[in-house]
């Protein structure tokens, strides 16, 4: 009875949370995140990292990444500089060190935190960390094979 319960309160909470709520859990097992955590757009090393992510689109693509951007607590996923923001999930603010003025975030496929850093993360930098992980070699091969 208690298990039927719970059942029927996660599956009303899926049905009326909104829709376009973006949520770290629905990336588990199918993308790596990037999250860049900002306190202001005109941030320098904020507006360096976009810049950055944007020189090889092709290969965040290929490595299954997918950014999203929170600025003072809203979040916006991708690179796109001027979209408004929604308003950000617990979950996304839970990883950020809010402190900070800047911090970047590399997730996993398994969803754990593999790299964070509070300076620009270059893309040679991001690339090399994920393309020694087993999954992303494992990725690799398997490309490769056929």
């Amino acid at each position: 009875m208690v298990n039927l319960r719970l059942f029927l309160i996660a599956f009303l909470y899926m049905i009326i949370s909104p829709s376009n709520a973006q949520s770290l859990s629905s990336h588990q097992w199918k993308d790596r995140l990037v999250v860049i955590y900002s306190d202001d757009t005109t941030n320098s090393t904020f507006q360096n990292q976009l810049q950055e992510l944007k020189k090889d689109t092709e290969g965040i693509h290929d490595r299954k990444i997918v950014i999203y951007q929170s600025i003072n607590g809203k979040v916006k996923k991708g690179l796109v500089e001027n979209e408004n923001c929604d308003n950000s999930e617990v979950e996304f603010q839970k990883l950020n060190d809010s402190h900070l003025k800047f911090e970047v975030l590399l997730i996993g496929l398994d969803g754990g935190v593999k790299l964070r850093k509070t300076d620009l993360l270059t893309i040679q930098e991001l690339f090399g960390t994920i393309d020694q992980m087993p999954m992303r070699i494992s990725e690799m091969r398997r490309k490769k094979d056929n």
